[in-house]
């Protein structure tokens, strides 16, 4: 899907921000979105309050291999907003949905790295000199 309503500039990431970065009106990049984590129950609030421009949120559909299990409805601003898992929603994705016609939102999801992967990636950093290795 493509996005309908799109913001003016570019939001970087910040300790507020939900670490996301929206393209300006009319550039050919992506949305791009960073949760700290797999849970997105417990990410989305932040994400939600972010895109408050976008009016009340209906509906988040999200792809079901990777994120933990969620509820099917989150209670957030004074509404409810439908969570949708799909195995077939491209990998990387996250389509955020509007109560008002037209509003919507794709997403690319940069993942978090699991224990085992940020184990892997010190250890390789370690390996290689860290900070100290010459270039």
């Amino acid at each position: 899907m493509t996005p309908i309503e799109t913001v003016s500039s570019r939001t970087m990431p910040s300790a507020r921000n939900p670490r996301l970065e929206l393209d300006a009106v009319g550039t050919a990049g992506a949305d791009i979105w960073r949760p700290r984590s797999r849970d997105l129950a417990e990410e989305l609030p932040a994400l939600l309050t972010t895109l408050a421009r976008l009016g009340p949120i209906l509906r988040v559909i999200y792809n079901l291999d990777e994120w933990a299990a969620a509820p099917r409805k989150l209670d957030f601003d004074g509404h409810r907003v439908r969570l949708d898992g799909y195995r077939q929603l491209p990998a990387h994705t996250l389509e955020v949905l509007g109560v008002r016609v037209g509003t919507q939102l794709t997403l690319q999801i940069i993942p978090p790295l699991t224990d085992t992967e940020m184990t892997t990636a010190q250890q390789r950093w370690d390996s290689e000199g860290g900070a100290g290795a010459d270039t």
